[in-house]
């Protein structure tokens, strides 16, 4: 008997979808199966199965077939009056979107779904939307907040979904990496390769092999890079279907290739970055490089029509990525973050709420908070007396009041490295220091050993004992003493919101920057800003 969607109606729901999920080489039964599912769903007016019906469809397609399919899921899951099952198409949606990387429109599906999912017991859907939400973060370059989002998914994913494990650790390897902490990112491929061969599921070892190899470009591993970044890009461009990570390890390639030496090869991966930001408008913070050094290439061809050319695309993709991250960082602040914000002070209303009966409780709770307030205004109050006086002491020239000062060295503590790699060491960290190296924000023990071809051991021991500090010290302090400088000299810098400021001085984020400016100058960044305001007005 021929098949056809009517003859499949007696068929169950799994065995349909089972179908469709098996029929991907041939398009005229997966149609059949397609179209029996939707059949069967409408017949039976069942939402949630036409809801299915709609993301059997949308997976089954491609570009804006699925936007179409996607709002018709959405659009279905409206009229079933669940929040579950609308908050899951949203959810949906805005993978596809993020597919296309259209990060406006995934985040607000994104933001639809937490809204709707919050109420519910389906903790799967809420994890989902928690990793969702660090990939927004992650291409915002809020790194830290996205690894706090996907240590939780982790430790969920960990125990009942394969692929959503793997993909965690995927990223939080690709955090690590643009953060400089070049250590744990390998130590995620190399446990995301692990646990998929254990669970059976290899789909990602191709991504965990790339990873490691950005890690080895940006080690200056060069050939290594090469040899990893080659071998995946030929997977992800036959088999991956996924233009992002395939523009990712062209960059990576050419960057590897630049760094060789090796200029006209990577020019022409380079090329192939700028050819995705043209054709498809997807565009990273990385990338910029790519065409740096472009027009650093055609600059030295005297082409100075080639290196106008990638001049401007460089300012185009540079405004781009500037208001797209003013919008994801606004939308994720205002509405994702505060909701939490909201939630937790929900959870705790009602803990106390529980506790109401118990007077007496609530009187030591009152008295302790009381005391808390009391003393958290008398340690400002004392803080400022003490802020002050090293602030006047500063204008008078006398220096820095933190606790973090430079130590004279100590004789007996002198390293036991040649006096030739310790003269050696102490001139490239002259040089160092007088072209601001410090202000890379991606730099570590690790890089900065690797830019002066030393021993990282051996250069800790060399900084503790000429400078008197740790390296993290070392660099915190002339991150600090450089934005210092700007606040006193220049008052526009005084306008900077702390996170701008923090970037400017080489920060990773507010938080580092902050305490790194109190241990160094003896005061909070905004006390002496304020003080600096308030001088300048008097005079």
């Amino acid at each position: 008997m021929r098949l056809t969607a009517d003859t499949l109606q007696g068929e169950s729901y799994g065995f349909l979808y089972d179908r469709i999920r098996g029929s991907d080489s041939d398009s005229v039964a997966r149609t059949l199966y397609l179209r029996a599912y939707m059949t069967k769903a409408r017949t039976e007016n069942n939402w949630g199965r036409i809801v299915q019906a709609y993301k059997n469809y949308l997976h089954s397609s491609f570009g804006d077939a699925q936007l179409i399919y996607g709002d018709s899921m959405v659009q279905v899951a409206k009229r079933a009056e669940d929040p579950k099952l609308l908050g899951s198409a949203h959810l949906t949606l805005g993978g596809v979107y993020y597919n296309l990387k259209k990060y406006r429109e995934a985040l607000d599906h994104y933001l639809r779904a937490d809204e709707l999912i919050t109420g519910t017991d389906d903790l799967y859907l809420k994890y989902k939307v928690k990793f969702n939400i660090a990939l927004v973060k992650y291409n915002s370059e809020h790194y830290d907040e996205a690894i706090s989002l996907l240590t939780e998914c982790r430790d969920y994913f960990k125990t009942g979904n394969a692929r959503g494990y793997l993909n965690t650790l995927h990223l939080l390897g690709r955090c690590y990496n643009r953060m400089g902490n070049f250590g744990f990112s390998s130590e995620m491929n190399i446990l995301g390769i692990e646990e998929g061969r254990r669970l059976d599921n290899t789909s990602m070892e191709v991504y965990f092999i790339q990873s490691e190899g950005i890690n080895h470009c940006l080690k200056f591993n060069y050939a290594l890079a090469i040899q990893k970044l080659d071998s995946t890009l030929k997977v992800i461009r036959k088999e991956k279907n996924d233009f992002a990570n395939e523009v990712l390890g062209e960059f990576y390639l050419g960057k590897s290739h630049w760094g060789l030496g090796k200029r006209d090869e990577a020019v022409a991966y380079f090329k192939k970055v700028d050819s995705t930001f043209r054709a498809r408008n997807y565009i990273k913070h990385e990338f910029l490089e790519a065409y740096a050094c472009l027009s650093r290439y055609y600059a030295l061809e005297n082409n100075l029509e080639s290196q106008f050319l990638y001049l401007q695309r460089q300012l185009k993709a540079q405004e781009i990525l500037h208001i797209q991250d003013k919008y994801l960082d606004n939308k994720v602040n205002e509405e994702y973050d505060m909701r939490e914000v909201k939630r937790e002070k929900e959870r705790v209303e009602s803990l106390l709420r529980t506790r109401d009966r118990w007077e007496i409780l609530g009187g030591i709770l009152l008295i302790f908070l009381c005391l808390l307030i009391g003393w958290l205004l008398y340690r400002d109050h004392r803080n400022k007396k003490v802020y002050r006086k090293r602030f006047e002491a500063l204008m008078e020239g006398k220096g820095f009041q933190g606790h973090m000062v430079k130590r004279k060295p100590d004789p007996a503590q002198k390293p036991d490295i040649s006096q030739e790699v310790i003269h050696k060491v102490l001139k490239q960290l002259e040089g160092f220091e007088r072209k601001k190296g410090f202000l890379d924000n991606n730099l570590s023990l690790f890089k900065l050993a690797a830019i002066f071809e030393v021993n990282n051991r051996y250069l800790s021991r060399i900084i503790l004992y000429q400078k008197g500090k740790g390296v993290v010290d070392y660099l915190n302090d002339l991150r600090v003493d450089y934005i210092f400088d700007l606040l006193k000299k220049d008052r526009r810098y005084r306008n900077y919101s702390y996170q701008a400021l923090a970037k400017e001085a080489g920060f990773s984020g507010v938080k580092g920057f902050s305490n790194a400016f109190r241990s160094r100058v003896g005061m909070t960044p905004s006390f002496f800003i304020e003080e600096m305001k308030r001088k300048a007005h008097v005079e």
